[in-house]
């Protein structure tokens, strides 16, 4: 198929409104680009300016007085615990505070 120069005079014309479209269509694309670009930008900007939250810190000195209070609970038991086993009654009522063991031996 071959092009006429009447082809030509319709043809012409039609290439700059081609290229035009086409030029605006790339600057629109670009244009969108930048915006988005420069909102994220702003919206960077803004977190970095805010406090989002305080609870994580917060969080971890109540843990951490948590763990002492375990710790210092299962310190206080377990000296409970050993101070019973020092105290061994014996028949008339006095404590002893070692533990002591009887063998009774027969010959």
């Amino acid at each position: 198929m071959s092009i006429k120069p009447i082809d030509y005079q319709v043809m012409l014309p039609k290439t700059a409104e081609l290229a035009k479209i086409q030029g605006d269509e790339q600057q629109k694309a670009l244009a969108l680009q930048q915006q988005q670009a420069s909102s994220m930008q702003h919206k960077v900007d803004d977190d970095l300016r805010h406090v989002h939250s305080q609870e994580k810190p917060q969080q971890a000195s109540i843990r951490e007085k948590q763990e002492k209070d375990k710790e210092n609970g299962r310190n206080k038991e377990k000296k409970k615990t050993e101070e019973k086993e020092k105290k061994i009654y014996t028949k008339k009522g006095t404590s002893v505070n070692e533990k002591t063991s009887t063998i009774d031996i027969k010959l």
